[in-house]
């Protein structure tokens, strides 16, 4: 088994009446995970998005890491739990931002952003479920 680090700081001296400071590193145990580098051609749900995850890919829980390569902060992406439907929105990340979040094995991921053609970095990590085929027809 292997572990990721994840690491998060948030600092500002002015959102606050007093300076935010925190800052938080912990260890996730996974065997499996990469980053795929890839365009999201479409603009709205089940119209050229991105599958980004399927769902039982690992085995009880994932973590996403997803980066909107855009200059533009406009050039939203929209990541959506597909399981749930069309309009089941997860996060919005604006261009130049990222988001690394945990979430469920059983649900099934996919993108469409608010710019066709908009370039994005993402990655999956978890414990590998070796039941599930991600190739193919599915037939």
């Amino acid at each position: 088994m292997a572990t990721i680090t994840a690491s998060l700081s948030l600092t500002s001296p002015d959102v606050l009446t007093s300076p935010l400071a925190i800052s938080i590193d912990s260890n996730l145990l996974v065997d499996s995970g990469g980053l795929v580098r890839a365009t999201v051609k479409g603009t709205t749900a089940d119209s050229n998005d991105l599958v980004i995850y399927k769902a039982n890919d690992k085995e009880t829980q994932a973590f996403l890491f997803i980066r909107n390569l855009s200059a533009s902060t406009e050039d939203y992406l929209h990541v959506r739990n597909e399981t749930a439907g069309d309009t089941a929105l997860f996060a919005k990340v604006g261009g130049g931002q990222f988001a690394f979040v945990p979430i469920q094995a059983d649900q099934t991921l996919a993108v469409h952003a608010a710019v066709a053609n908009t370039p994005i970095e993402y990655g999956i990590f978890g414990e590998d479920n070796t039941n599930v085929s991600l190739g193919g027809s599915g037939t």
